[in-house]
């Protein structure tokens, strides 16, 4: 899908991009995206819902096949990072956003939804809590085999996705022929 012209200058590759990384205190008290394909189960103790799509599992794959290797972020290099295992709770948490952003049609570098909540609100009111530290990557306008690329092409989603101290993730991804980017990707990090 072609960008409006005003956009592209600002935007490598007619993709959208956003990070939110760093550590993150949790507020103090303080959904689901659309698949096209059926879920499958993995167990995981205290980790939510463990159904992915095989989308979801094509990124959780890609997404630790780059942890595996080591990345460079920019200028600086990461070296390989452990696995990051899949968390139903931040799995929510994206799904919905992702979800919101396609149904409403907007896209904030900042990471807040309409309702003005960060990442750390939203996977708490999933029921990711307990964390020590949360961050998330978005993306708009890509494809499910080259959203993960995008993310390393870019130095702070590089930095959140080969972080050897986020230890969880949770995927979500949707489609809308009605909003501007077409695809919208959010993957949550965590650590409890």
């Amino acid at each position: 899908m072609k960008l409006p012209r005003m956009l592209l200058p600002l935007i490598p590759m007619t993709a959208l991009l956003a990070s939110c990384g760093g550590p993150s205190t949790p507020a103090p008290s303080a959904v689901s995206g659309s698949a096209q394909t059926s879920p499958t189960a993995i167990q995981n103790a205290d980790a939510g819902d463990q159904a992915m799509t095989a989308e979801e599992q094509l990124i959780l794959a890609a997404t630790n096949a780059a942890r595996a290797t080591g990345q460079t972020c920019g200028k600086t290099f990461y070296p390989a990072a452990p696995a990051v295992t899949w968390n139903g709770y931040l799995a929510a948490a994206a799904r919905a956003y992702a979800q919101d952003m396609a149904t409403r049609n907007y896209f904030h570098h900042d990471h807040t939804d309409l309702q003005g909540r960060k990442p750390s609100q939203r996977v708490e009111a999933a029921g990711y809590t307990g964390w020590r530290r949360v961050t998330e990557n978005i993306a708009a306008g890509v494809t499910v085999k080259t959203v993960v690329d995008e993310w390393i092409a870019s130095e702070t989603h590089c930095v959140n996705l080969m972080d050897p101290n986020l230890k969880e993730v949770g995927i979500g991804l949707t489609t809308s022929r009605t909003s501007t980017y077409g695809t919208y990707f959010v993957q949550d990090f965590g650590t409890r």
